[in-house]
């Protein structure tokens, strides 16, 4: 009885190591079924190639992720100078767990009164507008507020309170990840996104 292998289940390699060993003239059918096989995986990968290297060169740059930083951390110290007014410096040297839960609360608010329309409308920061930068999920769609908030800032703030390290996690250990291939800091690791450049396309239905 023929039993015919099934093909199907075949890696490309095998289908290539299948196509150069098979007899053509006594199972053409398979032949047949090999090359076409063959095309169809040839074409899967070559569109998954693409898709990939569309997502790498739509990656922004490390250069303008840094600019965008440097634009909304200086607008966040710029407003928190109030915060810093009130306290006082000689407390600032003493936190203390309420002390600590107000300066958490008063970032958060300042951060939300600064970019959270932009981050709802087009999942951008501040900094990130000013170079066409846009925070997405790994598939590639706009993050939410809330996304962005609970998983990508908000733990970068707990990582600070951090005991003894703290600061050398959020200030150093998490933007050096951005030098990865990825060029993904720690907490887009954490909140699996990335920050992307909006394409002109999008601009223009947003």
């Amino acid at each position: 009885m023929d039993i015919s292998p099934d093909y199907k289940n075949y890696t490309l390699e095998d289908l290539y190591s299948a196509a150069r060993s098979i007899n053509q003239e006594m199972f053409p059918e398979r032949t047949a079924q090999i090359h076409q096989l063959i095309a169809e995986k040839e074409a899967e990968l070559a569109a998954n190639s693409s898709a990939q290297n569309d997502a790498d060169n739509t990656l922004a740059t490390r250069t303008h992720r840094f600019w965008g930083a440097i634009i909304d951390m200086v607008l966040q110290i710029i407003c928190t100078i109030p915060f810093f007014w009130f306290v006082g410096w000689e407390r600032l040297q003493q936190l203390t767990p309420w002390l600590m839960l107000a300066g958490l609360v008063y970032g958060v608010a300042v951060y939300l009164l600064l970019h959270g329309y932009l981050l709802h409308k087009y999942g951008q920061t501040i900094g990130k507008a000013e170079f066409g930068m846009r925070i997405e999920t790994l598939d590639g769609k706009q993050a939410t507020l809330s996304h962005v908030m609970l998983w990508r800032y908000l733990p970068t703030i707990l990582f600070s309170y951090v005991p003894a390290i703290g600061q050398f996690l959020a200030g150093l250990v998490n933007p050096l990840f951005i030098f990865g291939k990825e060029k993904r800091c720690l907490h887009d690791y954490i909140a699996k996104t990335r920050v992307s450049y909006i394409s002109n396309a999008e601009s223009m239905t947003e």
